[in-house]
């Protein structure tokens, strides 16, 4: 990790396949559905994601941290790992990640970012605890979904 960077780090273990977890993760235009405080507002079309595709975000609507943004994805290799990235690299600038490994019966889902730039240690001193608890609320809420749509199986 460089020098003023900052990594958030959550996994869920999650009863059902790979491909089914990814099924859920891959469809960013349906993140609202489910996830907590993710909506994506332009972005390539179900089914049409790959490495280079624009993805503009809104986080928290209709609270004091709202935020838009945009990310660039550098990575969708099915059904294993989905990442993005966007910020100014020398100010603040997040890599995202999404990484969906086989465990037992099921699947571990780990969903990381780490920020980096001048600006990062600063920015996430204050609101690190508030940016892990979206993340695990994320992560619990695509188990949900996941686990919603394939009853049968159990870890």
């Amino acid at each position: 990790m460089q020098e003023n960077s900052l990594r958030i780090r959550v996994a869920a273990a999650i009863a059902a396949t790979p491909e089914q977890v990814w099924r859920v993760l891959i469809d960013v235009p349906r993140y609202r559905r489910w996830h907590p405080t993710l909506e994506l507002l332009d972005g390539p079309p179900a089914g049409h994601l790959a490495p280079g595709a624009v993805l503009r975000w809104r986080a928290n609507q209709g609270t004091p941290t709202e935020r838009e943004f945009d990310v660039t994805v550098t990575e969708v290799t099915e059904p294993l790992t989905l990442a993005w990235e966007g910020g100014d690299p020398g100010i603040f600038f997040g890599h995202h990640s999404f990484t969906v490994v086989p465990e037992g019966d099921g699947t571990r889902l780990v969903d990381e970012e780490v920020f980096s730039g001048a600006m990062a240690q600063t920015l996430l001193a204050e609101h690190r605890t508030a940016l892990e608890a979206e993340y695990h609320a994320g992560a619990a809420a695509l188990k949900a979904v996941v686990e919603q749509q394939n009853p049968q199986r159990t870890i």
